[in-house]
């Protein structure tokens, strides 16, 4: 059986699940002795930052959270996506369902990171290289953090709240099986999320400090 979930968080709940494993030894569940160990693969897929030139700045502060009434020399957007597909194996054992995950396949994408630089400074100009090298700071944070998180989430899954070959769980019924499955991995990965986006939003606010914009102005006369 599989089962698949895509979570998607913009660029710009925490609960942990306890199988029932006394249940499971109580009621004397196994899986069958030629079962799979549980495997896990983590894939990572970062698009290729795009670069546009044709918004004005007048029109990127509407697109931008400091609002429509700044003048914006540059923006990055993008998002990244978490998803995940399970495969599971559920056996009736006496009165109860025998369940336990064999397979997770996840996927850590950046689906798109769209640079702008506003359209009032060509390229090749002072203005423009300096604004682009400032948002590849914002695209190099971003793709920086990707695969540090892609172990977290391969550990993440070494959680013995999942139930495995070697620890299955058991259920009532196989949808209530289902739905353990589904619960488990929420609570396990959607927390990693949490915290990627929320270092990925710290990480960019350090991108855009004082000194750094400073440094940024400092490399041309004329703005």
């Amino acid at each position: 059986m599989r089962l698949r979930y895509l979570f998607v968080v913009f660029f710009f709940a925490t609960g942990w699940f306890v199988a029932s494993t006394e249940g499971a030894a109580a009621a004397g569940c196994r899986a069958p002795r030629d079962a799979a160990d549980f495997r896990v693969h983590v894939d990572v897929q970062v698009a290729e930052p795009q670069v546009f030139n044709h918004m004005s700045k007048a029109d990127l502060g509407t697109t931008n959270s400091h609002g429509g009434e700044r003048q914006i020399l540059g923006t990055t957007q993008g998002g990244f996506s978490l998803s995940w597909s399970i495969n599971y194996q559920v056996a009736n054992w006496k009165n109860v369902y025998c369940f336990w995950t064999s397979s997770a396949e996840v996927q850590l994408a950046y689906q798109t990171l769209d640079v702008n630089i506003a359209a009032e400074y060509e390229p090749g100009s002072c203005q423009y290289e300096a604004v682009l090298d400032h948002e590849f700071e914002h695209v190099q944070v971003a793709q920086d953090i990707m695969q540090p998180f892609a172990r977290e989430l391969q550990t993440a899954l070494t959680s013995l709240a999942i139930p495995t070959a070697h620890l299955p769980d058991v259920a009532n019924t196989p949808e209530y099986a289902r739905e353990e499955v589904e619960e488990v991995f929420r609570r396990t990965l959607l927390p990693v999320r949490d915290q990627m986006a929320q270092l990925l939003a710290n990480r960019q606010e350090e991108v855009d400090s004082l000194e750094n914009y400073q440094r940024t102005w400092a490399r041309c006369d004329r703005w």
